[in-house]
């Protein structure tokens, strides 16, 4: 399995990420990003890189993305892990072209990345 839920507390989802992420994992983790917005009204989470590998190159990512009809209740996402990933996270995440709430931390600061996450911000992760 390529995640794992460590923790979910209210709108809070530690998640743990290991090889390579698929198409159809990352819309189960949509989905359950879904039920913390359903729920809570919004959706925190701390992402755990894990040996790590990447993204699969398979068909269908173009389609995995509900940024739009949610963006403004994704309040945080933070990712701890080998720096060599932050860049393609930034990426992935299209940091780079939204006004953003996101995070990444080396995987010696795991204690920083649930402080930042935890900290009260109103910030959206993503632009409408």
């Amino acid at each position: 399995m390529t995640f794992r839920l460590i923790k979910s507390l209210d709108s809070e989802n530690w998640i743990k990420l290991s090889d390579k992420l698929t198409v159809s994992e990352f819309q189960k983790l949509q989905s359950m990003a879904k039920s913390s917005l359903e729920r809570f009204g919004q959706f925190r989470g701390l992402l755990e890189l894990e040996d790590f590998q990447g993204w699969s190159k398979e068909p269908g990512w173009e389609n995995s993305f509900f940024i739009t009809e949610n963006g403004k209740q994704i309040s945080k996402i933070a990712f701890v892990g080998d720096e060599k990933w932050e860049d393609e996270v930034f990426m992935f995440m299209g940091k780079q072209m939204r006004k953003t709430a996101i995070e990444f931390f080396p995987k010696n600061q795991l204690a920083q990345a649930k402080a930042w996450l935890s900290e009260n911000n109103t910030q959206s992760m993503f632009i409408d």
